[in-house]
């Protein structure tokens, strides 16, 4: 069973995160790089859109999408698979269940 959480693109796990490149040699991982990511991205896995969007006046809510969970393990450890749009989520999961 598959399962969709939905959540606010600007959630707190969106915040803080960066990519980290390491090299590997004789004596193992020898550099990491971290490469910082902006808050304001959060990008579908199935299209690649950004779904964030900043609040404003005429629209004060915030975008939302969908954590997708393969498994029951995974959901109760709270490791998700990706996040996907609206559309994706129904094109990519159709039969997930929204919790």
């Amino acid at each position: 069973m598959v399962f969709a959480k939905k959540i606010a693109t600007n959630d707190q796990r969106f915040t803080g995160r960066a990519t980290h490149i390491f090299t590997a040699g004789e004596k193992g991982l020898e550099h990491q790089h971290s490469i910082p990511i902006d808050d304001t991205i959060v990008l579908c896995n199935g299209c690649n859109e950004n779904l964030y969007r900043e609040p404003t006046e005429d629209e004060p809510e915030p975008t939302y999408g969908y954590l997708i969970y393969l498994d029951k393990r995974s959901l109760k450890a709270d490791q998700p698979y990706d996040i996907y749009c609206e559309d994706c989520r129904k094109r990519y999961f159709p039969k997930s269940e929204v919790i």
